[in-house]
């Protein structure tokens, strides 16, 4: 059934195909940022019987023939285990899992590429050009209702976009507010969506559903049309005591929910997303760090490996037989000098009694870590960073110039993706206003990767001027005043006629009787090469506005005094 097409309810309690495929690699992708206890949260090392049966007490046990030799394999048996819940803790069991998923060390690797992404967009803050009004001013001081900053907004933005690959920004206007507000919604809060093609034959937003909040007992939804905006509270538990405003609407479906509707006065869903460069499909975008995440979580796997190793290698396991017990009254030393006595046998010859320390290998450790190590380069080779390895082993700027270059164009792109976001959310802004979006604004964000960023823009930039000047000297109408195209010759009139891409030449008297050259055979023709095309010199106007618009912006961008 077309997601249009369901009921209120189903919509609201439902979830979009999208979102069931995406939304484990979503969560991984935000739990390998944040790192620490959301991370150990995961149980992403992998459990095997021994760690999860690892008793506070055990018994070592195997079998032995008749002259004490051992035949058979150990077994560990369990005499009690308290789970952590009994030890004062949160419910788990206090067995050698839980003990390595808190000690095993996490690397948030994933957090220093982000964060290195981060740090060269907003190397410099971005440029806006937007009028002065009070509204407007302390709209930029706090745009969300939290306290954040338009910078601080957009940098949170451009954040969760690279650990998600995308994220929706609404604009909404609260009742008790005198300007609309800005919101970010991470996509594991967006649960459903659904496009359509309107009459123009445009694909526009529908309907969306977006989870606020989740609580114990009810769950607190925003679903939007462009009839709508409607906040639902769905109560998960009944029993729970739960605080629903007076005002709103009671519904009885498969599930209790309750509603405040209010119109949507823009006619349109003020809603829109956000992909970190590419989209792969409508609230769905590509990013790097899916893959980054995917490397974090097999290193932290490793990392739980040598761990595991470390900690039954360095305390092997005492192992004696029944008749090695018996001796010295039952008293077995196992620490450094202790003595055990045994007794001759008949023929002189010393009996099989078993007394050893019995420890795993330890050979893989030194193999986890080359395996961790070329994890992390594959790592930098995904988020085209430089390693310190890498720039060691670079002979030549070649290898370095081509992460750059990838990396370079993967913040232009990210740049691109925020500048018109913003601006559309601008534009929603002073719809909610009533007003009209000013003609000059603009917002231009960062695209140099290093010091050597403004350079490359630059000499891009004076190439394309360079091109131009090719095209206006080639195709586009010339700078010609017939009446200044006077020579004394016939070559010389030639010459000039050859330069504006003609040719010939034609000649009369002037007022003093003196013959006079002018470049083409006929004067219609000089006439005719002077004259406007508006289509070009429209084309060649907006070429120019373009090019001086960017050069505002580099000049602009070096100065913090003209950003806000």
């Amino acid at each position: 059934m077309h997601l249009a097409n369901l009921s209120y309810y189903d919509f609201l309690a439902g979830s979009h195909e999208l979102y069931n495929r995406y939304y484990e690699d979503w969560e991984l992708a935000l739990k390998s940022y944040y790192g620490g206890v959301e991370y150990r949260r995961g149980r992403y090392l992998k459990a095997y019987d021994i760690d999860t049966t690892t008793p506070s007490e055990t018994i070592q046990t195997y079998s032995v023939d008749d002259n004490g030799v051992r035949t058979g394999a150990f077994s560990t048996q369990s005499v009690h285990s308290k789970s952590a819940s009994e030890n004062g803790g949160d419910g788990m069991l206090d067995n050698f899992y839980e003990e390595k998923l808190r000690n095993v060390p996490v690397f948030p690797y994933t957090r220093l590429y982000v964060s290195e992404y981060n740090a060269i967009l907003f190397r410099s803050p971005p440029h806006r050009v937007i009028p002065e009004d009070n509204e407007l001013d302390q709209f930029l001081l706090d745009c969300d209702g939290q306290g954040n900053s338009v910078n601080e907004f957009w940098s949170n933005v451009d954040t969760f976009t690279t650990v998600c690959g995308v994220v929706w920004i609404s604009c909404i206007k609260p009742a008790d507010s005198p300007y609309a507000l800005w919101e970010m919604h991470k996509p594991t809060d967006v649960t459903n969506w659904n496009y359509r093609y309107n009459s123009s034959g445009e694909l526009q937003l529908d309907r969306i559903c977006i989870r606020i909040s989740s609580n114990p007992g009810v769950d607190i939804y925003r679903h939007i049309t462009a009839e709508t905006i409607d906040t639902v509270f769905v109560v998960t538990d009944e029993d729970f005591e739960i605080d629903i405003p007076e005002d709103a609407e009671y519904f009885e479906d498969e599930m209790d929910y309750y509603r405040i509707s209010q119109p949507n006065e823009l006619g349109y869903i003020p809603v829109r997303p956000v992909y970190q460069s590419n989209k792969i499909y409508n609230g769905v975008g590509h990013t790097p760090i899916f893959d980054i995440a995917q490397i974090q979580r097999s290193i932290y796997g490793d990392m739980g490996e040598i761990y595991s190793a470390v900690s039954y290698g360095s305390h092997p396991v005492n192992v004696v037989d029944s008749d090695t017990a018996d001796l010295n009254g039952g008293a077995l030393g196992a620490e450094p000098g202790s003595i055990v006595r045994v007794q001759p046998s008949l023929n002189g010859q010393t009996p099989s009694y078993v007394y050893e320390f019995v420890a795993p290998p330890m050979d893989s450790i030194t193999e986890l870590r080359e395996l961790i190590d070329q994890k992390i380069e594959k790592m930098n080779a995904v988020a085209m960073i430089r390693s310190d390895e890498l720039i060691k082993a670079s002979r030549s700027g070649a290898q370095l110039e081509q992460y750059d270059s990838k990396l370079e164009a993967l913040i232009r792109k990210k740049a691109t993706s925020l500048e018109n976001a913003e601006y559309h959310m601008w534009k929603v802004w002073f719809d909610w206003l009533n007003k009209p979006m000013p003609e000059d604004f603009s917002v231009s964000y960062n695209r140099q990767y290093n010091s050597r960023g403004l350079e490359t823009e630059i000499r891009e930039l004076q190439q394309l001027m360079s091109l131009y000047d090719d095209y206006k000297g080639r195709f586009s109408h010339k700078d010609v005043d017939p009446s200044q195209e006077i020579y004394a010759t016939a070559n010389e009139a030639e010459a000039r006629a050859s330069q504006l891409g003609g040719s010939g030449s034609h000649s009369h008297q002037d007022e003093d009787g003196i013959t006079i050259y002018m470049p083409f055979t006929s004067h219609d023709q000089l006439v005719a090469v002077g004259m406007i095309d508006p289509t070009q010199q429209e084309f060649e106007t907006d070429i120019k506005d373009k090019l001086q618009s960017r050069l505002m912006q580099l000049i602009a961008g070096s100065s913090s005094d003209n950003s806000l």
